[in-house]
């Protein structure tokens, strides 16, 4: 079967070869692969950048608006006692050893992370055994803490999916090989393409930047449109409740968060269609006799910040939408006085929330097609509909077995970068703070250190689930590329797992 030309002509589905033609089907010449777009690349689904594009000026010109009305009303950093004494809200104040804490918990949880990678990649069928129990036991534990808490119905919902899980050990044991092996295929990648981890640490820059924009932009807004709809506190029942004259506020806020949904979702898929692309070039051609492009980290990004841009605007936009109307709902449910409206916007709400996680993961192998074949996203999702019939249950058993593996990585890098967070205030005992709010400082400083190893170790774990993805889809579409360019690794996979000999088309590798 052909490789993808990521962006020429008819790159969109991959041409179909009967079994004697498909023994001799030629690869792509390599200057096709090294993200050069030949004068005849389509840019796909323009009418999503474009609105993007029209979004992002929106959003512009009303912060415009915003700021301006706000400059003559700047916030007072002090606050009055009865006394009429001035004082300063900032708990913390500057000096070495508060810069020394910053430093060292950025390399020290960065040193965690990339030690949980190298763990991975040494220990992987370990890791995707235990973090399967380690999930398990996780779930019980729940359940039992819940129903120790007086919520029943939950708890026991949480103890029977986990006793479920645990009955069906032997099915998950048989699809464990998979995930292996595809797993230290993605951390091998990853250690080849050392780039992969660049783009995910851009993309996670860009994220801190757009949030913390997002923030300062939210709060000023609010601030204008609460003067502008004449909002107020009133008491009702005694419950404080936030009135205003006009929605011109409520809109504002709800605006607010479909922007900062869509531009985060479309900021992750970039990501991810960036290194699905280079795991997609290493898949179809390394090993082969024309080669892997000389950059293809530089070149899988060039196509998904211009030609397949519009596709990535696109699938972001419908989960963007999801979460809006679930926000939505979940304010009507905490605003109403009526009980039964509130009981039908939380059930609504719920079902939404179990149609974006079912989404998601939809999108995410859709945003693979799109970087591996350069698709149009209508018919990446066709080919990933086809797809998800055909190998659903594998594919869901692999994400969530792999996402086990992370979720345990991250959890624990969390946990040890909270403990040192911990010792250095208890060992250390720096002077950036006053001594009588030190438990407040711990418990700031405590939950930072947890939030920062969280962030880190999702650099890799972002690169290796795209990869994961990637190699799966690859191999469920086009197996017989694997077994040319790769056959130690092919009979190594389908030794333990036969169903990948046959494509999604039904179509047999053809064996020398």
């Amino acid at each position: 079967m052909e490789a993808p030309n990521y962006g020429g002509i008819g790159s969109s589905q991959p041409p179909r070869y009967t079994h004697e033609e498909e023994e001799e089907a030629p690869l792509l010449a390599k200057d096709n692969t090294a993200g050069k777009y030949t004068a005849e690349a389509r840019y796909n689904d323009v009418w999503a950048t474009g609105l993007f594009l029209a979004n992002i000026g929106a959003f512009t010109a009303l912060n415009i608006y915003s700021f301006r009305a706000y400059k003559s009303n700047i916030a007072d950093p002090y606050i009055i006692l009865e006394g009429g004494e001035r004082v300063a809200t900032n708990v913390f104040t500057v000096d070495h050893s508060l810069s020394i804490l910053v430093l060292s918990s950025i390399i020290v949880s960065f040193a965690l992370s990339f030690g949980y990678f190298l763990l991975i990649q040494r220990h992987t069928a370990f890791l995707v055994k235990f973090s399967f129990l380690f999930s398990v036991f996780l779930t019980l534990a729940l359940g039992v803490l819940q129903i120790m808490t007086g919520s029943l119905f939950w708890g026991f919902v949480s103890v029977l999916a986990g006793l479920a899980v645990l009955f069906l050990y032997k099915y998950w044991a048989s699809r464990m090989q998979l995930s292996v092996h595809i797993l230290q295929t993605a951390a091998a990648v990853t250690r080849k393409y050392p780039g992969t981890l660049a783009v995910a640490f851009s993309g996670l820059f860009v994220q801190i930047a757009w949030s913390t924009l997002w923030i300062f932009s939210l709060a000023v807004n609010y601030s204008v449109f609460q003067r502008i709809s004449n909002c107020r506190v009133e008491d009702n029942d005694g419950r404080s409740r936030l009135t205003c004259d006009n929605n011109a506020l409520y809109f504002v806020v709800i605006y607010f968060n479909f922007v900062m949904f869509w531009n985060t979702e479309i900021i992750k898929n970039v990501v991810h269609v960036t290194i699905s692309g280079v795991f997609g070039v290493y898949y179809f051609f390394e090993g082969s006799p024309q080669g892997t492009p000389t950059s293809p980290t530089l070149g899988s990004a060039k196509r998904a910040l211009t030609t397949s841009f519009g596709s990535v605007c696109f699938g972001s936009l419908l989960i963007a939408l999801l979460q809006t109307l679930r926000y939505i709902l979940n304010s009507l449910r905490n605003d109403s006085d009526d009980g039964i409206m509130a009981f039908l916007a939380m059930c609504a709400s719920c079902i939404l929330s179990c149609l974006e996680g079912l989404f998601e993961i939809f999108n995410k192998f859709a945003f693979t097609q799109v970087a591996m074949y350069g698709k149009p996203f209508v018919q990446a999702a066709r080919d990933t509909w086809a797809l998800i019939k055909d190998r659903g249950v594998d594919a869901i058993v692999n994400d969530s077995l792999v996402g086990n593996v992370l979720g345990m990585g991250s959890l624990s890098v969390a946990l040890a970068s909270g403990l040192y967070g911990y010792l250095f205030l208890a060992v250390v005992q720096p002077s950036f703070y006053d001594k009588n709010d030190e438990p407040i400082v711990y418990a700031i400083v405590i939950f930072l250190e947890v939030i920062l190893g969280v962030v880190m170790m999702s650099v890799p774990s972002n690169v290796l689930d795209s990869g994961v993805t990637t190699t799966f889809v690859a191999l469920a579409e086009d197996p017989q590329t694997l077994y040319k360019t790769k056959p130690d690794l092919y009979r190594a996979i389908v030794e333990q797992y036969p169903d990948i000999s046959r494509n999604v088309r039904g179509e047999l590798v053809h064996h020398n």
